[in-house]
């Protein structure tokens, strides 16, 4: 096993500390698919383990293969972000009921502020749906230690784990210690169908079983000290869940506070802390999930409930400001800003999607549906060239539904990696069904977005070997579209021609604007 990492503490991104954490723990698979703010664990994998870490296709294949590792009886992480969870709910959900027999863990980075999604919805909802345990760490080296307990904790209750993170963590450096790395689980391959075949014979059974480790769930909470009570006769308390622990020291002794790191947990810690506490405030990353439990044991509770704090954006340590004594509101921004032009983020200069858009703008359709990457700035001035953007390779879908109501000449756009992640069904259907319209696929030759990861289009993995590679022309041939076009972008004349004949006819037609992404092509040319 190698690990590049010598000293006994190092300052690591807080998505390294979980990586660490993960070769620590002694994880023989690693899989993801690249999503900010989760995409650097799997990069930092690459770099200092031995083992198989892969990029996946999406989440869903992730969380599956992840299943698969488990079943060998080794240890499996698999790491997304928030909307990543959406994809992969599916094996999620019955996972739980079949449970596991390595150990597994799914990393979930969810990204209050919604600095690089399109929502901010909360993973805790997922796992209190799931029935499944959950850590959630406050900085970088309980991260890391976290995700040794997750795996300890998935063997012994034969479950997957969720261990969530927000941005705030994923993208802060922190001093963290280093540990020793636990050897590899020895491969164990046990069959089990009445666990393992999720068919209604067994799944009552299952559910059955899962529903009784409920109880023994909020005792591990209990008894691992992840959740704890710092109090001292205060008459005012915190309760604060994971990040929101840092925030909540930052007020001092003035305040009792209850961290919570583990769930499910038994609703009598809350009861227990607040029955002499005057006023208690809930700090929570997200929705107001635990502020709910909390109020059905306190009468004065301050949170997003009730508006002292926003129910949108990231928390951050000043949030109780004003309500505390010693405690200035943040002051207001500088007039002087107000003035400043605003800077939205731009495309590229040299990106190819520009130069694709214009000829798109040229040819006129009369309605384009976007989809998630990099090319979704070309729905900003001074291109105004997509019309919606809803989540992972809904363009083709939405587009279909239009057709399918008459409008005519009407485009859906994707990216290479967003299309392989879940546009081909969409592409199917919309053949299947007889839709006319315009598919534009914009290969750039890398995941741009979250760092120009490599793709199955590249056939460079993860580890930047050579592995298998596909041809979009050939995927898109076998799924039955009417016509096939290869374009460069920056022939504009050309593009623009095969646009507008194609937005013209009839069928599922397909055309590949084909240019590597800029910053792709100068790391080769260097």
């Amino acid at each position: 096993m190698k690990t590049n990492i010598e000293k006994k503490k190092a300052l690591l991104l807080g998505d390294d500390a979980i990586g660490r954490g993960a070769i620590e723990a002694g994880i023989s698979f690693a899989t993801s698919y690249p999503g900010t703010p989760a995409t650097q664990i799997i990069e930092y994998l690459a770099r200092n383990f031995d083992g198989k870490v892969e990029w996946a296709i999406n989440e869903k294949v992730a969380l599956e293969t992840a299943v698969g590792v488990s079943y060998t009886g080794r240890r499996s992480l698999c790491s997304m972000k928030h909307v990543g969870l959406n994809v992969a709910a599916d094996p999620l959900m019955t996972a739980a009921y079949l449970g596991v027999q390595g150990g597994l863990v799914i990393l979930v980075a969810d990204d209050p502020g919604a600095f690089s999604s399109q929502n901010e919805q909360d993973t805790r909802y997922y796992v209190n749906f799931a029935m499944i345990p959950c850590l959630e760490p406050c900085d970088g080296q309980e991260a890391k230690e976290m995700m040794i307990t997750a795996f300890d904790l998935s063997e012994k209750m034969g479950l997957p784990v969720i261990v969530r993170v927000v941005t705030r963590i994923c993208h802060a450096s922190t001093v963290v210690e280093l540990g020793d790395i636990r050897p590899q689980n020895p491969i164990s391959i046990q069959k089990n169908p009445s666990k393992m075949i999720a068919v209604p014979s067994n799944v009552l059974r299952c559910h059955k079983i899962l529903n009784e480790k409920q109880a023994e769930l909020r005792q591990w909470s209990e008894d691992s000290g992840l959740n704890r009570v710092y109090k001292n006769g205060q008459k005012k308390g915190i309760i604060a869940c994971g990040l929101g622990y840092a925030y909540a020291k930052e007020y001092g002794d003035e305040f009792a506070i209850l961290k919570i790191s583990a769930y499910p947990f038994d609703e009598k810690l809350i009861a227990n802390f607040v029955k002499d506490i005057d006023e208690v405030w809930v700090l929570e990353e997200g929705y107001p999930f635990v502020e709910g439990i909390v109020r059905r044991h306190s009468s004065n509770v301050k949170g997003k409930i009730s508006g002292e704090i926003p129910a949108e954006g990231e928390l951050g340590p000043d949030v109780m400001a004003g309500y505390v004594k010693g405690w200035d509101k943040p002051a207001a921004p500088p007039s002087f800003l107000n003035t400043l032009p605003p800077r939205p983020p731009v495309m590229c200069q040299g990106c190819s999607h520009r130069d694709f858009y214009k000829s798109l703008i040229a040819a006129k359709p009369t309605f384009t549906a976007g989809d998630i990457g990099c090319y979704t700035l070309g729905a900003s001035p001074p291109l105004f060239a997509l019309d919606t953007c809803l989540c992972m390779g809904a363009g083709i879908g939405q587009a279909a539904g239009m057709s399918h109501q008459g409008i005519k000449r009407v485009a859906a756009i994707i990216g290479d990696s967003t299309f392989l992640h879940s546009g081909i069904t969409a592409l199917i259907s919309a053949v299947y069904n007889k839709a006319n319209i315009l598919v534009a696929i914009l290969d750039n030759a890398s995941v741009a977005m979250t760092g120009h990861q490599p793709t199955p289009l590249t056939g460079i993995t993860a580890k930047g070997e050579q592995g298998g590679k596909v041809s979009l022309e050939e995927i898109c041939k076998a799924c039955g579209a009417t016509s096939i076009s290869v374009v460069d972008p920056m022939d504009h004349e050309k593009t623009e021609s095969i646009l507008k004949e194609k937005l013209d006819t009839e069928g599922v037609n397909v055309v590949i604007a084909r240019r590597a992404c800029i910053h792709v092509a100068k790391k080769k040319k260097k």
